[in-house]
């Protein structure tokens, strides 16, 4: 989106903006629009809003000393010194590729009170005429699933799979009409999760007949830690 005009910035933007994973040139001209287009300032409020409630019970907390160069070890094991400029690419690429671990980076000092496996899993599920947004609860082992766009055909449902590395795709659910569903995930699923894929189907009423995706894939997202 390297020619986003004022009147431009789709759904997915508004998103990456509210996460703070948006490339930082396409950053500037996103916050430049926003002092002046209140449409954009609401639909960034709605993005916020539904982002709230990963962090609402978090207490802001100092990281540990050692908490950056860890993280950096774990991010670039290479020996030698990694310099900014490599960083910058690093980061870059990541971004192309997804929410990736820049949004992990970006949201550390307030998200990861003790260690990197505390960060909160989100994924944006997008395609052509779908967008979701997921949060995935390790407490409790629950998916919150909000629908941004996308609407089912008569005797049709939108089903959710999580497809682990190397694994065929496994169904949790069938999305509620309307914008949120909350899922609960298998425990079998809970340990991989993270780095899965999410997809979601057209379904005949009432979920897939073969256990297995029968429909079109609307669209998918990785799910990532922030």
């Amino acid at each position: 989106m390297s020619e986003t005009s004022r009147q431009n910035w789709d759904d997915a933007s508004v998103g990456e903006y509210a996460l703070g994973v948006m490339p930082h040139a396409e950053r500037l001209r996103f916050a430049a629009d926003l002092k002046t287009d209140r449409a954009l300032q609401k639909r960034l409020a709605v993005w916020e809003t539904d982002f709230a409630p990963m962090t609402g019970e978090l207490a802001d907390v100092t990281p540990p000393p050692m908490l950056l160069s860890k993280i950096e070890q774990r991010l670039f094991p290479a020996t030698k010194k990694v310099s900014l400029f490599q960083r910058l690419g690093f980061w870059q690429a990541a971004t192309a590729l997804g929410f990736g671990a820049l949004a992990f980076v970006v949201a550390m000092p307030r998200l990861l009170p003790n260690s990197v496996e505390t960060a909160p899993l989100v994924a944006v599920i997008q395609g052509e005429t779908l967008l979701v947004s997921a949060s995935y609860n390790a407490a409790d082992g629950t998916l919150n699933v909000s629908r941004k766009r996308g609407t089912e055909a008569q005797n049709e449902d939108f089903e959710l799979w999580v497809i682990a590395a190397g694994s065929a795709p496994v169904s949790i659910g069938i999305l509620q009409a309307g914008e949120a569903t909350l899922i609960k995930v298998p425990e079998a699923l809970k340990t991989v999760i993270a780095g899965s894929t999410l997809a979601i189907t057209n379904e005949p009423d009432g979920g897939s007949p073969t256990g297995q995706p029968t429909g079109t894939i609307l669209g998918t997202g990785t799910v990532i830690e922030i």
